[in-house]
């Protein structure tokens, strides 16, 4: 072999460096997405991924540094403001192909990281997860807007919805706006089906054998909006005299405000708090209908994932962009109990819907969103530069 021949060789064998920075190693919509992304570029011969977590290993968590083919690191304490500065001495030890995030303010570090040297990158892609400025007013927004003005050095910032672009356009730099592109998230159907199709625990089975549910999944917290979902419950039991209970699969400080509101309306036995779940899908396969009542979202994946699972009917408040791009979805025509309600009684008495989700998870398949991320040229639906 030549000299030549052998350095062509080498350079075949030379593997690719993805880094996917994630504040925390919990379940949330950033994160689910940030590690579906993790996975794809993992089952590519030629890439070698590490998600690199700002925060420390949860305690008692048992996760090695090596799963699914991924490679994880830690810092320190919870992953909150300015822990992304510890991410400096591990970004300095290495040159990537792929940088990618989802958080605003590891966004903000990293392109300025770039901008310096401290980040060396072939290409580095930040997600914006959120629309914030809808979410926080004045001071929080303010201090957002400072971290936007960091953005710039990245060669993709990705909007979810054409709104989110709009909104994104009145706070980036113009050097970002220029590299702003929508695209809508991926989904992990094939892993979906897999996870729902495990056995539900006793104590879940018994619930569901026992009246037709509705199931409601997100963090407790205000933006959610839980409380609203007990009054469409509340609604929809007075309309039609029928006996359906509300799952509602998720934590937050707002849970005993959640059972004293469902105790006033004597629905305490009508609501199952089920807590936070790594698997909530075949809740999701076994209830009769799918409920999202927030306020805003940068794009809710829980509908992704109840489209996934063949809920035979899902109902969402219109709290983000291009939901009217899901086809076999249910809108409601405001954000009030009495609308939502509407909406929900359609779903259940026009039947099983399932069948429409496939068109909208055939295109968000991991994969073709990975090649989008890469800068592949592709259509990808939905998506605009």
């Amino acid at each position: 072999m030549s000299f030549g021949e052998d350095s062509e060789s080498l350079q075949l064998m030379k593997r690719k460096l993805a880094l996917i920075a994630i504040p925390l190693d919990i379940r949330g919509g950033a994160e689910a997405i940030l590690k579906l992304v993790a996975r794809a570029l993992a089952r590519r011969p030629d890439w070698d991924v590490e998600i690199g977590f700002l925060g420390g290993q949860a305690a008692g968590d048992a996760v090695g540094p090596f799963q699914d083919g991924i490679r994880r690191s830690y810092g320190f304490g919870g992953g909150k403001a300015m822990s992304e500065l510890l991410l400096a001495p591990r970004l300095i030890r290495h040159r990537y192909d792929l940088v990618f995030s989802s958080h605003t303010r590891v966004n903000s570090f990293l392109a300025a990281a770039r901008s310096v040297g401290i980040l060396r990158s072939r290409r580095l892609v930040a997600r914006e997860s959120t629309v914030l400025l809808d979410r926080f007013k004045v001071p929080r927004a303010l201090a957002y807007r400072a971290l936007y003005a960091a953005y710039g050095s990245q060669d993709m910032v990705v909007a979810q919805t054409n709104y989110m672009n709009e909104r994104l356009r009145d706070v980036l730099p113009h050097r970002a706006i220029a590299k702003l592109c929508t695209l809508p998230n991926p989904v992990d159907e094939d892993l979906i089906v897999k996870m729902s199709a495990e056995t539900l625990p006793e104590s879940d089975a018994r619930i569901f054998s026992r009246r037709p549910q509705i199931v409601w999944c997100g963090r407790l917290i205000e933006v959610k909006r839980p409380t609203i979902a007990v009054d469409v419950l509340a609604e929809v039991r007075r309309r039609t005299g029928e006996d359906y209970e509300l799952t509602m699969v998720g934590a937050g400080p707002m849970e005993a405000e959640l059972r004293a509101y469902a105790g006033k309306f004597d629905l305490a036995s009508r609501i199952n708090l089920l807590g936070q779940r790594d698997n909530p899908f075949p809740l999701f396969r076994a209830s009769r209908a799918g409920l999202l009542t927030s306020a805003t979202e940068g794009f809710p994946n829980v509908l992704l994932e109840m489209m996934a699972c063949r809920i035979p009917g899902i109902v969402t408040t219109p709290c983000a962009g291009d939901l009217d791009m899901l086809s076999g979805l249910a809108i409601s025509a405001g954000f009030g109990p009495l609308e939502i309600a509407d909406a929900l009684l359609k779903v259940i008495h026009a039947g099983d819907r399932s069948a429409l989700y496939g068109e909208t998870l055939s295109e968000r398949s991991p994969g073709r969103f990975a090649d989008m991320l890469l800068g592949a040229p592709s259509s990808y639906p939905g998506g605009q530069r």
